[in-house]
């Protein structure tokens, strides 16, 4: 990644690189009047933004997202980060990066859950942030952004979680049906991060791994470093070569 100009003069003037302030990804205006779930029929809705990395920013850890008010607190949700090398601004050609076991909090028409997410590298063209939760019919999920058309926002339904958003059997770039609009789901980045930093303490320690095997024993996807969206042996071998290439 080539360093930033504040990175150069920090490290000229302290001789160490300064962390630079990375904006936060949106594209919605924070105004979410219209939300969306499936119709006639129970459904993984899965519902998100395409973004291209700002430079020097490309290590993605936090994710917000504005639900539906009608849907109850507490809905088993994953959080979905996939990278798309070719750059072409279509996210059912993407790359799964990370995904992550969560639960929906209550949030306002203008309000943001905010969820941690382990360091997650999105160095390719673009990258696509979404949010999958499976809803029954007539149970509205994702709030919207009216305001903006949504060229860069995708949905798409199908009965189980998906690695490739290509096989879905419903999708929809928002611009292109019937309510345009922007999803309200963002992304927060750093300058530096570290996939093995589970903790959150910049290092990777014996506490990392204490972390990994707990969120593998809870069933939580953030414990899936292979990226198949299954925990498995091959996870603790993946988990094993990020933490021995370190921090």
């Amino acid at each position: 990644m080539k360093p930033t100009a504040l990175a150069v003069l920090c490290t000229l003037l302290f001789s160490a690189p300064c962390l630079a302030q990375c904006p936060g990804y949106a594209l919605d205006d924070g105004s979410g009047g219209f939300t969306i779930g499936p119709s006639d029929f129970d459904a993984m809705v899965t519902w998100g933004n395409y973004f291209e990395p700002s430079a020097g920013c490309a290590w993605l850890t936090e994710v917000e997202v504005s639900f539906a008010g009608s849907l109850p607190e507490g809905t088993p949700i994953t959080v979905l980060v996939y990278a798309d090398p070719d750059g072409d601004g279509d996210p059912t050609n993407a790359e799964l990066r990370l995904a992550a076991s969560h639960e929906s909090l209550a949030t306002s028409t203008s309000e943001f859950a905010t969820y941690a997410i382990r360091p997650t590298l999105v160095d390719a063209p673009g990258f696509f942030v979404a949010i999958a939760a499976f809803v029954p019919q007539r149970q509205s999920v994702a709030r919207m952004d009216q305001d903006t058309l949504g060229t860069h926002s995708w949905l798409f339904y199908d009965g189980e979680l998906l690695i490739d958003l290509g096989a879905a059997p419903f999708i929809l770039r928002m611009s292109d049906g019937p309510f345009p609009g922007t999803w309200m789901v963002r992304a927060n980045a750093e300058a530096i991060g570290c996939s093995a930093d589970l903790d959150g303490d910049g290092r990777a320690t014996v506490f990392d791994f204490l972390e990994f095997q707990n969120a593998f024993d809870a069933g939580d996807l953030k414990a899936d470093f292979d990226g198949d969206l299954m925990l498995s042996l091959f996870d603790f071998l993946a988990y094993q070569n990020a933490f021995d290439a370190g921090c």
